[in-house]
């Protein structure tokens, strides 16, 4: 990439400021003036969606991903993010947000169907489409995914097989990248790395991720928080804590730091 993280972050700001002054454009006298003031505002909107493209690139370059399995996920992503400066999501957040947008009537005491999926597939083309995924494993309805859902619990399960199944989990690394993008862009984010915490009592979903996140980068970390981890997890973690302190927090950060390509 042409432009470094923080030369983007500069040019990004002064691309903001820019259209902040649009008020005080609409208030001079001189119509001339106005008309191309007005020009290079909308010139700046438009450029800012092809930084703000060029930004969630070069962060995905810099992401190291940190799983975070065991009772204490939740805890220790708090406390990775406000004592650290990590920038942590619920790794379920991708499949949660496609079925918020699917009507409840269709997974609520009845068998899954071809058109469920559908709705899954449609909610996911429009996602794809903003985070720029392209060439991905169609979403279809298979007989494997015949099953009796109760309510919204059995759907997300469902869905994250089927996504699993046929697009891939990294699916929910670039959904993330993109969520932390719209965060860091607004807090003129620049470092060297991009810490992004995804925390989860889902062992499976864990498991997947540590394998299929490396498809985007070679630093991807597990870390155990709590009780009750199964062994394949914890032989996998670069550190494992059954309590959550300040203390153990830093000293895993630590420790990925240390293994970062």
């Amino acid at each position: 990439m042409s432009n470094s993280l923080e030369s983007l972050v500069k040019t990004i700001s002064e691309k903001k400021a820019l259209i902040g002054s649009k008020k005080e454009v609409m208030e001079l006298d001189n119509p001339h003036v106005v008309r191309t003031r007005l020009g290079h505002i909308n010139r700046a909107q438009e450029d800012l969606k092809d930084l703000y493209r060029e930004y969630r690139s070069e962060l995905q370059s810099r992401a190291a991903f940190i799983l975070v399995i065991g009772s204490k996920a939740g805890e220790f992503a708090a406390e990775a993010e406000t004592g650290f400066g990590c920038f942590s999501l619920d790794a379920d957040t991708f499949y949660k947000d496609i079925l918020e947008q699917v009507p409840a009537q269709l997974y609520t005491n009845r068998a899954s169907t071809p058109g469920l999926f559908d709705h899954f597939a449609a909610r996911f083309e429009s996602r794809a489409l903003d985070i720029e995924i392209i060439g991905y494993q169609p979403l279809f309805f298979d007989t494997k995914y015949n099953k009796m859902l109760t309510g919204k619990e059995d759907a997300l399960a469902l869905i994250k097989e089927a996504f699993n199944d046929r697009v891939g989990s990294e699916v929910v690394g670039l959904d993330a990248i993109d969520r932390v993008a719209s965060r860091a862009v607004n807090e003129n984010f620049s470092g060297s790395t991009v810490p992004i915490v995804l925390f989860s009592q889902d062992e499976s979903l864990i498991g997947d991720l540590s394998k299929n996140l490396t498809k985007l980068t070679g630093n991807v970390f597990v870390v155990t928080a709590g009780t009750k981890v199964n062994k394949n997890l914890k032989d996998k973690s670069v550190f494992s804590m059954k309590t959550v302190t300040t203390e153990n927090v830093e000293k895993s950060l630590m420790k990925i730091k240390e293994n970062l390509n």
